[in-house]
């Protein structure tokens, strides 16, 4: 399949359709509309909205041919009643694309590139800097007067 989009941002509307069984599999099992058009290699939202923008008649006929397409191992050719009950389900008039990321409605805040973010935290850091400096005591106010160098501390002790 050529979509790796997680299916819980697609679009609901085709979940009647590819979520109906078509017939029971030799092994026993119901088989999906949705698991027969991916056994297919083929993309089921993709293809439900293809198939429900077109006609009917074009539609059943490209569903029976897809259906069809399939090995007799894993389906046996379904009857036309299927095929119009499942063409039945299918919405119409949606558009070809309802199922892709631009149409999913989700309530987005705008990003900020990096280069954006870069600025903010450079522009952070230098007043972080700035502050730091400026509430750094005096060495004075610990020693009791202006800093000296050792040397001249020594100089200051000693008699000459």
């Amino acid at each position: 399949m050529s979509s790796a989009m997680s299916p819980f941002f697609r679009d609901t509307a085709f979940d009647p359709f590819l979520f109906a069984a078509i017939d029971e599999a030799p092994n026993g099992m119901l088989l999906s509309v949705q698991s027969a058009i991916a056994r297919l290699d083929l993309d089921p939202w993709s293809e439900a909205a293809s198939l429900s923008s077109m006609a009917r008649p074009a539609a059943t006929e490209r569903l029976t041919w897809l259906l069809s397409s399939l090995p007799s191992s894993q389906l046996k050719a379904p009857a036309t009643a299927t095929i119009a009950r499942l063409v039945g389900l299918l919405p119409r008039a949606a558009k070809r694309d309802s199922w892709t990321p631009a149409a999913v409605t989700l309530t987005k805040t705008k990003g900020y590139g990096p280069a954006t973010i870069c600025v903010i935290v450079v522009l952070l850091a230098i007043a972080v800097a700035q502050f730091i400096q400026r509430r750094a005591p005096d060495a004075s106010t610990y020693f009791g007067g202006p800093t000296t160098s050792a040397g001249e501390a020594d100089k200051a002790k000693s008699p000459e």
